[in-house]
């Protein structure tokens, strides 16, 4: 018997044994998203008096947030609520320095951003007022909606829903609230003018609503709140 020939046809057996199959399925990578930041400066319903003055009518203010896990850059996103008007910052640590209107009322939130990851996260969003020259009359935060939270499924009560929000003005010189209701968000109906800080609606069971709330103040300030939605189930 040939010892060669039998040696190596064991050799080829043994070779293919070892090698993986090209079927064999490849090991999953774990891709982790990014994680939402947690907003520092500057804080939510105040006044931000630090910066650099660049003029009586602009200032340079850093803005600053925790770093955030998973995160390779972040995207500020800065509404200016008297105009209305959005500009995004793009940032690869966490601040940035951004200049703003002084005596302008303003609300900002960080996105974070992954290069290997399709998805996002967004922080939660802070108001804050940008100090101006001398003395001045504060416009009042924006309302923010407490129930029914926006984007919810509730349950009517007799037909009824009420809704509550909250609003904060520096100068605590709140007058009254303007509500507008109705079930489309482009032609809201005035409620009328109310000192309380929530009101009851009548509404119709698998209907969508939406609301807003106009906050004035003593010296004839006002602000918008955001347009918020519910359904009744």
């Amino acid at each position: 018997m040939n010892f060669n020939y039998l040696y190596s046809i064991f050799f080829l057996v043994f070779i293919s044994s070892c090698t993986p199959s090209s079927s064999d399925p490849e090991p999953e990578v774990s891709i982790e998203d990014p994680v939402a930041a947690t907003l520092i400066f500057p804080d939510d319903n105040t006044e931000c008096n630090e910066g650099t003055v660049l003029s009586d009518t602009e200032s340079k203010v850093v803005f600053l947030w925790d770093t955030s896990e998973y995160t390779d850059s972040y995207q500020v996103v800065l509404k200016n609520m008297l105009t209305d008007s959005i500009v995004n910052f793009d940032a690869f640590t966490n601040s940035k320095e951004i200049i703003l209107e002084r005596g302008v009322s303003y609300q900002w939130n960080v996105i974070s951003k992954s290069i290997i990851s399709e998805n996002t996260a967004s922080s939660e969003t802070f108001q804050f007022f940008n100090a101006a020259p001398g003395e001045v009359n504060h416009v009042p935060f924006s309302a923010e909606a407490i129930a029914p939270e926006n984007n919810s499924l509730v349950t009517a009560d007799e037909g009824n829903v009420n809704l509550e929000w909250q609003a904060i003005d520096i100068d605590d010189d709140i007058k009254d609230y303007e509500v507008f209701f109705g079930t489309q968000d482009g032609s809201l109906l005035s409620q009328g003018i109310t000192n309380s800080s929530s009101l009851v609606v009548d509404v119709i069971s698998g209907n969508k609503y939406f609301w807003k709330v106009k906050t004035n103040d003593e010296k004839g300030n006002s602000s918008i709140s955001e347009i918020f939605q519910f359904t009744v189930q």
